[in-house]
C-alpha cells in the first residue's frame, strides 16, 4: 500500500489530477447506484404504509356503519333461577310465526341458542319486538317430557317474552314445572301457551251414515205415465 502511495505521489500534477478524477467518478458513480437500489425499496415501504393505514380506516368506518344497526335490532336479557339449578340451561326460540317446534339442534330455524341457568344470571342477547319462547330444561327432566307430549310439555313448562330494551327476568318458583317469574325494565312475559290461536277452528262432526238415513236421503224412483 506504501508503494502504490508512492507511485501516486511521484506522478505528473496532470496524471494526478486524472486519477483524482477518475476516484471521484468512482465513488459518485457507486452512489448513485446504491441511491438507485435504494429508491425502489423505500416506493414499496411506502406503499405497503399506506395500504397498512387505509385498511384499517376501512374496518373503522365499516364498524362504525354496521354496529349502530345491530345494536338497534336487539337486547340484553339477564336471566336467572332463584337458587339455581344443577346442570340446567335456558334455551330460547323465536316465535314470530307461532308455537315453535323446539328443535334445539344447532343452526335450527327457531332456535336462538342458551346460556346456564344460575342464580348469579346470565345474559342473552335476543331480538326486539318479538315473541321468543324460553325454556328451562334440566336433563333429568327428559323422561317426563317425553311422556307429556314433548313440545306439548315444553310448551305448558316455558314463558312467552317480548323484549323493548334491556330487561331481566327471574324464575322464582314451580309449580307442577311451571314457572313463576319476576320482570324488570322492557319485557312483558307471559305463558308460552300464548302463542295458540285464541279462536282454534273446531272441527266440524262427521256424520256417519245409517241405514234410515240412508234410505231418507235416496231419491223415489219415477213412476211410469202410461
Amino acid at each position: 500500500m506504501e508503494c502504490y502511495q508512492a507511485i501516486i505521489k511521484r506522478l505528473t500534477p496532470a496524471c494526478y489530477n486524472r486519477y483524482l478524477n477518475v476516484e471521484t467518478l468512482q465513488f459518485d458513480f457507486n452512489t448513485a447506484a446504491c441511491q438507485n437500489l435504494r429508491s425502489p425499496y423505500e416506493d414499496v415501504k411506502a406503499m405497503s404504509q399506506f395500504k397498512y393505514q387505509a385498511g384499517q380506516w376501512f374496518f373503522v368506518l365499516l364498524a362504525s356503519f354496521t354496529l349502530p344497526v345491530t345494536a338497534a335490532n336487539d337486547a340484553a336479557l339477564q336471566i336467572s333461577v332463584a337458587g339455581g339449578a344443577f346442570n340446567a340451561k335456558f334455551k330460547f326460540f323465536n316465535a314470530a310465526d307461532g308455537c315453535p317446534n323446539y328443535n334445539d339442534i344447532p343452526g335450527a330455524k327457531n332456535f336462538l341458542g342458551g346460556v346456564r341457568a344460575s342464580d348469579k344470571g346470565s345474559s342473552k342477547r335476543l331480538p326486539l319486538d318479538t315473541p321468543i319462547h324460553v325454556f328451562l330444561f334440566k336433563p333429568r327432566d327428559t323422561p317426563g317430557i317425553s311422556a307429556g307430549g314433548g313440545a306439548t310439555e315444553i310448551r305448558r313448562r316455558a314463558l312467552q317474552l317480548t323484549l323493548s330494551g334491556d330487561a331481566s327476568l327471574r324464575y322464582t318458583e314451580f309449580n307442577d314445572h311451571v314457572p313463576s317469574w319476576e320482570a324488570t325494565d322492557n319485557v312483558s312475559v307471559e305463558p308460552a301457551e300464548a302463542c295458540l290461536p285464541t279462536n282454534p277452528t273446531e272441527p266440524q262432526p262427521i256424520e256417519i251414515p245409517t241405514a234410515e238415513s240412508a234410505a231418507e236421503t235416496e231419491p223415489a224412483e219415477p213412476k211410469d205415465h202410461k
